[in-house]
């Protein structure tokens, strides 16, 4: 199925460049017509409520619930929202819109737009492009002879260009899975203790690795990560249960800087922690100069005022 270019809308500052869409088919035509009409009658027979203000000491205050949150999330595609962050230099946003989707076999829609310089936000229509995308972590685009490098993020509420999510993408692995618990709906469901399970890998799916499953889950790094998880199997017949532990292996989990927020290592190795500290030593190493200078200096002092003493006891001695 031959991806598909959603229409654009130009961020203020844009230059208006016209770039050639692929035509859709009759079938999607008649689809994304569908939706236009639903859209219409939706905004027609439905009345928004507006959320009231409220004034606290004279101050506007607008409350949202977690559960409002989470619904415009999902009105606005931000569920399966991928960010790029590149890290030297990128293609024009139009042309990014194409290349993205010629370079890594897009199937559905997908929304491209900036978000700022470096980071780039992508909203998947389908489920497995969103996966797709978001398991490569690295990738690169390739343009006129340059190859960009960007990484790879889920968009997360309260996204900030200035820090990067703790959430990522890892496989863990089941090692001595009893098959019989190879079914989709138990597996995802001991995932689900871990993170959030998007899918499995091949050989779990064709059955034909039965000593260990692997499922890829989104997790936060900052989270403590179970290394096992009790099964209970439970006969309601008789009241009987068995119990089994079942290890969870994370394959190559990443490490998470809690001081500049940043994937990758922690904190000590951080560069900027480690030029704090430096800093750090400095103001101390020179504290205790200064202090061993006024050490010096006093004591100095108080041996000037001793000599003086003597002398002048001395001289009354003579007399």
């Amino acid at each position: 199925m031959e991806a598909i270019v959603s229409p654009q809308p130009l961020a203020v500052g844009e230059p208006n460049q016209k770039f050639n869409n692929p035509k859709p088919t009759h079938a999607m035509s008649q689809s994304y017509a569908a939706r236009v009409q639903t859209l219409k009658t939706d905004a027609t027979s439905t009345k928004i409520e507006l959320i009231p203000v409220k004034f606290v000491h004279g101050e506007p205050i607008i409350e949202f619930t977690m559960e409002e949150v989470n619904q415009f999330t999902i009105e606005e595609g931000l569920h399966q929202a991928v960010i790029m962050k590149f890290s030297y230099g990128k293609p024009d946003v139009h042309e990014l819109r194409k290349l993205v989707l010629k370079q890594y076999d897009i199937k559905g829609m997908c929304n491209i737009g900036q978000l700022e310089f470096r980071h780039i936000l992508v909203r998947f229509d389908l489920f497995e492009d969103y996966v797709q995308f978001l398991s490569r972590s690295v990738g690169y685009i390739k343009y006129k002879g340059d190859e960009f490098f960007f990484r790879t993020f889920p968009w997360t509420i309260g996204f900030n260009p200035k820090e990067e999510t703790s959430k990522s993408v890892v496989w863990i692995s089941f090692p001595d899975l009893p098959p019989n618990f190879f079914a989709k709906k138990s597996l995802l469901s001991i995932a689900s203790d871990v993170g959030k399970p998007l899918t499995v890998d091949k050989a779990t799916q064709d059955r034909t690795r039965p000593s260990v499953a692997r499922v890829k889950v989104l997790l936060d790094l900052l989270d403590k990560h179970p290394k096992r998880v009790k099964l209970y199997i439970v006969d309601k017949s008789t009241g009987k249960f068995v119990e089994h532990y079942q290890e969870v292996v994370y394959d190559n989990l990443p490490k998470f800087c809690t001081f500049c927020k940043h994937q990758g290592y922690k904190e000590r190795i951080c560069r900027l922690m480690t030029e704090k500290d430096k800093v750090g030593d400095g103001v101390r190493i020179e504290n205790m100069v200064v202090q061993e200078l006024l050490v010096v200096e006093t004591n100095g002092v108080e041996k000037l005022q001793g000599d003086a003493r003597a002398y002048l006891n001395a001289k009354r001695a003579s007399r």
